[in-house]
């Protein structure tokens, strides 16, 4: 993959983006959000892939996959108005099916290819299963660490300013009041990510982005996220409860352990 085929996907994204400008202005902030995400999430994956020393090669195919990764919000966000895949669509299928049927892939070998489409239809699932080959399981990393890394920070600024500044799309419908689901902390509690089925309220949003600390695979991602703080600012706003500060003293404790093994 080189530079002249990286441009060119680029190019074939914002074009593709652009078609989506809506007279609603509801509709247009999701559009205009999903673009600039698209780009933070190529400037988080190439940092990641510089930081475990990834050649020329793999750099462009770390770009083109973050560029791709979520392009069935677009049309997912015409049609339905929402991002919840719940209720709507797998957007990573969707965004397999546009970009099988623009030919985008077409002029890729064979192996690039698979890898863009596995690590695609990867980035949003639960987990990565143990049987994908090697080279589908380090790009899907890197795409759901990038990928989270950005989106921790936009639904940190959605909760901070909501009241003034609402986008039910964010909200997936939850409830905002005071209450959690005590199966979202037993989730956390055993180091696992808070399944979204789980989910019914607002706090259960954040314990559901707090437990995303178990999936995050590269260590710059996690200096990352300390760095800005999130994972701080979405513990600050869960309510003073005894289980709650299980929940903060359990991933303080991992994200320690973390940071010992890597230090």
């Amino acid at each position: 993959m080189d530079a002249k085929y990286v441009s060119l996907c680029r190019d074939w994204f914002l074009d593709y983006a652009n078609r989506f400008q809506s007279l609603d202005p509801g509709v247009e902030k999701n559009i205009v959000l999903k673009i600039g995400h698209t780009y933070r999430v190529c400037d988080n994956a190439y940092r990641i892939a510089k930081s475990v020393g990834m050649g020329r090669d793999d750099l462009a195919l770390a770009e083109v996959l973050a560029l791709f990764h979520d392009i069935g919000r677009f049309e997912q966000l015409k049609v339905f108005g929402s991002f919840d895949d719940r209720i709507t669509v797998d957007h990573a299928k969707l965004g397999l099916k546009v970009l099988n049927s623009s030919g985008v892939f077409c002029d890729l070998a064979r192996s690039e290819r698979r890898r863009l489409c596995r690590a695609i239809w990867l980035h949003n699932k639960y987990e990565i299963p143990e049987t994908e080959r090697s080279d589908t399981v380090l790009f899907s990393r890197l795409i759901r660490d990038a990928d989270k890394l950005d989106i921790l920070g936009v639904i940190n600024e959605h909760f901070a300013t909501r009241d003034l500044h609402p986008n039910s799309a964010l909200d997936f419908g939850m409830k905002d009041e005071p209450g959690f689901s005590r199966e979202a902390v037993s989730e956390i509690l055993q180091g696992k990510m808070v399944r979204i089925p789980v989910l019914k309220t607002m706090n259960d949003m954040r314990l559901m982005y707090l437990s995303w600390a178990f999936d995050i695979y590269f260590p710059v991602t996690l200096s990352c996220i300390e760095e800005r703080g999130y994972l701080t600012r979405l513990m600050s706003n869960l309510p003073d409860d005894p289980e709650i500060f299980k929940v903060r003293n359990f991933v303080e404790e991992y994200l320690a352990g973390r940071k010992h093994i890597y230090i």
